[in-house]
């Protein structure tokens, strides 16, 4: 296999909260998150590796923020490094809301995605 840039793999995510996705105070369920940055993950491995992907392991993830309600938020993937059969992959989470713009949300997460094969 060629080596690639993580920016050969970079994927941005942009979506809005909706109410279904708030919890009992109108903020982001935390959840909901983890499941946009999986998404995000799965798809840069899938594009440095060109093989459908799983989720083995998330190393780190920090909520630093609440996201509100009707907040727009972001979520940036690209593989950081390329092993034998698993990839890490290095996602940031911005959120834009009527407070405050581009601020950080999630500070980095390091997720090892195994490569699988559908027989």
């Amino acid at each position: 296999m060629e080596p690639k840039s993580p920016q050969a793999s970079k994927t941005i995510m942009t979506d809005t909260v909706l109410p279904s996705e708030t919890n009992a105070i109108h903020t982001l369920f935390g959840g909901e998150l983890l499941a946009r940055m999986d998404r995000a993950a799965s798809i840069s491995a899938q594009r440095h590796s060109g093989q459908i992907v799983v989720t083995a392991s998330v190393n780190h993830v920090a909520f630093k923020h609440a996201v509100p309600l009707g907040s727009i938020v972001t979520v940036e993937a690209k593989v950081s490094r390329a092993f034998k059969s698993s990839m890490e992959v290095y996602i940031d989470v911005w959120v834009d809301n009527k407070t405050s713009k581009r601020s950080v949300t999630v500070s980095y997460t390091h997720l090892r995605a195994h490569e699988t094969s559908l027989h």
